[in-house]
């Protein structure tokens, strides 16, 4: 391990030039970039002071004509791992490590002959949690000492401390205090409503404000627990188990469930063994495998004779679902129908009539489902993939269906943990925590925009019979989109998707996409929610600072599906980027492991806003302390209700 790495540019004078002539000449290159400007732009030295983050490193390197690859194998190369960059400089015989904490540069190592090392790296990254996300300047707040401006980590005397600012006493030198790493459960992100007021370390006031909204959690907590308990009043015969039909359904799926998958599954069907109606929430991050326990829910329900809903909010989404069940129910007897306007008038009106006789069992539908022309014979489940995508009218229609019925809900939006903690006590609520047995996460990169890493991340997905996402989120923008393809990469087949095409032309093009007659499919957002292709394993988006933190995530979540290993490209004009597009952006990048749905979640609240999660009133009292204390003392304070029934 070094303190200090030299990189020289890929340059003429250099290339020829062996590792032993640059040891030799180092100090002589760096005193003549002094007097000459070429030498000047071609020769960086990169040390633990490094101020500029791992972004910075990569648009510096990419001037000096080094070429990213997926392994550094040869001199000019680099790679990204996650806070990790991997780089063989041409100065070099080996390949150099550059780790990143945020952004903060923590380490500088020569990697030796084994890689085995990287792959520990989403493991470390998923343990340090929101601390590695953290900016200089952002607001936290400590349980006992109030809220603070995030410092950094410091060393003193061989031991890690996390550094947070607090008010001074009277306009003077800020207070700070150094936390121990080892108490890190006592501080957490300021997520809130406002801009808040910074903590005066010593003084009664932060006690006072805790007291007063642990009351008002309390009395909130009593309200929910009053609204829970008139759930509870309606009941209705258990749904037994099919164990041939079951066992056949599960005999068939074509991977293995993960321990949390298992556990979900388990409280589902106790939900419906029971006399009272379900209302569960299923949340998992995006390809975490949520749909196969809808799919075993539904065929319980089927069998027994009741029919079932699934509301989707799009129509791509409803036509995937609709190929899925049809996929996974294939042998048993159980009729599945698609209600959304991609139907002829034809089909809507059998579908229809099959509902109201009871000829349907399972429909698949987008809000075509809510209509008032839509009557059931005995509807027992509804599953809504993302509630929280409808709007207004459509979630009232909702409550007037969900009062006799079970109903399931799925949400790869996560709120922030512990307000899902505080949920989960008043809400039956399972988490899909593990990412199935066998997928990568993908290999993320963010990079300024080059045409030519464009090209070369086209050219050798194509190379191995993969397909491409193009996101270009400007629909009048995507004519142009195609042109520019069929210059860099002609004769390949392109196509594209948006909006506010026809129905039936969106999912032409989708099937078209989906059986390999199109290569690379230029796309809006439309492609966010659910669209599961096992074979799409590149990503690219041409302006990633368009697009919101959540958006990022579920956009990347998109590849990746399968067995094969994945890339999202992030690319990005250096000379528009603002604070905020940096976070953003250094967020992503930083947030390379399975399951950082919840870590995405929080960050992209903390940046935008809180919105009207709690009502009115609790938002005032969650403001005081931030959303995560607010939701721990609402957790708390709802347990204790219950121990005590009160």
């Amino acid at each position: 391990m070094t303190s200090e790495l030299f990189i020289a540019g890929v340059i003429p004078d250099f290339i020829s030039k062996d590792a032993s002539w640059f040891r030799h000449n180092r100090r002589n290159i760096e005193h003549g970039a002094i007097q000459n400007p070429l030498w000047r732009r071609n020769a960086l030295t990169i040390n633990t002071a490094w101020k500029h983050g791992l972004r910075g490193i990569v648009e510096r390197i990419l001037k000096m004509g080094y070429q990213m690859n997926t392994w550094p194998e040869a001199r000019g190369k680099f790679s990204l791992r996650g806070g990790t960059l991997l780089i063989f400089p041409i100065n070099e015989n080996k390949i150099w490590r550059i780790d990143f904490f945020g952004n903060t540069l923590e380490t500088i190592e020569l990697l030796g002959a084994s890689n085995a090392e990287l792959y520990k790296e989403e493991k470390r990254k998923a343990d340090r949690a929101l601390f590695e996300y953290l900016r200089p300047g952002d607001y936290v707040v400590h349980q006992n000492h109030g809220i603070g401006i995030w410092r950094g980590i410091i060393t003193e005397e061989a031991n890690k401390y996390f550094l947070i600012e607090y008010r001074s006493p009277r306009g003077g030198e800020a207070d700070t205090l150094m936390v121990p790493i080892t108490e890190a459960k006592r501080i957490n992100p300021y997520i809130g409503f406002r801009t808040p007021p910074v903590s005066r370390l010593g003084t009664p006031l932060w006690k006072q404000t805790v007291k007063k909204t642990k009351d008002d959690a309390i009395e909130f907590a009593r309200k929910l627990l009053a609204i829970h308990a008139s759930r509870t009043i309606a009941t209705r015969e258990p749904f037994k188990k099919f164990l041939e039909l079951e066992e056949k359904l599960e005999a068939s799926f074509p991977y293995s469930e993960t321990e949390s998958q298992k556990q979900a599954l388990k409280e589902i069907m106790k939900d419906l063994e029971s006399r009272f109606p379900m209302d569960r929430i299923l949340v998992g991050d995006v390809g975490f495998g949520k749909t196969e326990l809808a799919i075993r829910a539904s065929v319980r329900i089927a069998a027994a004779g009741k029919q079932v809903a699934i509301l989707a909010p799009t129509t791509l989404l409803c036509d995937q679902h609709y190929q899925v069940w049809l996929r996974r129910t294939e042998g048993l007897p159980i009729r599945i129908a698609r209600l959304s306007r991609l139907e002829n008038p034809i089909k809507i009106r059998e579908t229809i009539a099959g509902l109201k006789t009871g000829a349907v069992d399972i429909v698949i539908g987008t809000h075509r489902l809510l209509s008032k022309d839509v009557v059931w014979k005995n509807l027992g489940l509804l599953v809504v993939d993302e509630e929280q995508r409808f709007g207004v009218r459509a979630k009232e229609t909702l409550k007037d269906l969900k009062k006799e019925l079970d109903v399931l809900t799925l949400s790869a939006t996560p709120l922030p943990r512990t307000l899902s903690m505080a949920l989960a006590r008043l809400r039956n609520m399972s988490t899909l925590s593990e990412a199935p047995l066998g997928r990568e996460v993908p290999q993320t990169f963010v990079l300024p925009y080059s045409a030519e890493i464009i090209k070369k991340a086209i050219e050798t997905e194509i190379v191995r019979s993969g397909k491409i996402y193009f996101l270009e989120n400007r629909i009048h923008k995507i004519p142009r989109t195609l042109e520019f393809l069929a210059t860099l990469v002609p004769g390949h087949r392109v196509g594209a998707i948006h909006g506010r095409m026809g129905e039936k032309q969106l999912i032409e093009t989708m099937t078209r996409f989906r059986a390999g007659e199109i290569e690379i499919l230029v796309s809006t957002t439309i492609i966010e929610n659910g669209i599961d292709l096992a074979d799409v394993n590149t990503l690219i988006i041409a302006d990633a600072s368009l697009y919101g933190l959540a958006d990022l995530h579920q956009l990347r979540g998109r590849v990746g599906r399968g067995q094969e290993s994945s890339f999202a490209y992030f690319f990005y004009n250096p000379e528009r980027l603002t604070v905020k597009i940096e976070q953003r952006l250094d967020i992503i990048q930083d947030t390379q492991f399975l399951g950082s749905g919840s870590v995405i979640a929080e960050k992209d609240m903390e940046m935008r806003g809180t919105g009207n999660i709690l009502g009115r009133e609790q938002s005032g009292a969650a403001a005081r302390v931030g959303l995560n204390l607010y939701s721990q003392f609402l957790a708390e304070a709802v347990e204790k209700l219950r121990s005590t029934n009160i």
